[in-house]
């Protein structure tokens, strides 16, 4: 009995604290939410059960601007190491496995396989290259000292970056002229990769460049050739799949 006016007091207390924080929940939460990053509604949350059993134009157009903003962010960051910036990326797996798992649970029923089925076929090949593209930024070789990469480099870099700009907007439709300038790009590494080998190993071989910056030079420029392909497959499907573009590539 002695404790009870202590223990009163401190209940009567702890309520008046709450009672005086209450009108400021909602504000607390809100600030909470911006420094932590949860809440945040992205096109990746957006894709709701309810939506895929819906199906139809609506369910593939959010799986596609979902699809689109993963894209973003490794295309930028082959982007990035391409002009020479250091690059850490941590793939986005669990929001890659919740699309895909979208995409298996759409109402087949609910949609025009004759008008739909290429759309859906391409967001496939998209999260393909998407996979495959987390993959090699995730095992990025290190800056090979004392040698100059090729212009394909500047290329691609810049062919990306016009991608990336444009597509910002999803209602947005790149120029063909954007697809072209990325498989140029592409291009351009594949045969740089094939000649400029030839021309690293002379070096070595004449004593001109050491046998360790050869081989880092060679390691950058096959991930280059490699990853950007898979950048410009990502890129070409999504094109499609947006439904603004005839279903043939």
């Amino acid at each position: 009995m002695a404790c009870w006016p202590w223990t009163a007091f401190s209940s009567i207390f702890k309520l008046v604290g709450i009672l005086a924080f209450y009108p400021w929940l909602d504000r607390f939460s809100h600030i909470i939410e911006r420094i932590t990053g949860s809440g945040i509604e992205t096109a990746v949350t957006r894709l709701d059960p309810v939506l895929a059993e819906a199906g139809g134009a609506v369910a593939l157009e959010a799986a596609w601007r979902a699809v689109l903003e993963l894209a973003h962010g490794s295309v930028d960051a082959v982007r990035r190491r391409l002009i020479g910036e250091p690059v850490r990326y941590g793939p986005p797996v669990d929001a890659v496995r919740q699309i895909e798992q979208f995409l298996q649970s759409l109402s087949l029923e609910t949609l025009d396989l004759g008008a739909f089925e290429p759309r859906l076929v391409r967001l496939c090949h998209a999260l393909d290259h998407l996979n495959q593209l987390h993959d090699a930024v995730t095992r990025v070789p290190p800056d090979a000292s004392g040698w100059q990469p090729p212009a394909g480099f500047d290329e691609g870099a810049r062919a990306l970056a016009a991608w990336l700009d444009i597509t910002k907007h999803p209602e947005a439709a790149p120029k063909a002229a954007v697809f072209k300038a990325i498989g140029d790009a592409s291009n351009q590494l594949a045969d740089e990769r094939t000649t400029g080998r030839d021309k690293i190993l002379q070096d070595v071989a004449l004593q001109r460049t050491p046998a360790e910056t050869a081989r880092s030079g060679l390691d950058l420029r096959g991930w280059a050739d490699g990853t950007f392909y898979h950048a410009w497959r990502l890129a070409e499907p999504m094109r499609i799949a947006s439904g603004n573009q005839p279903a043939a590539i």
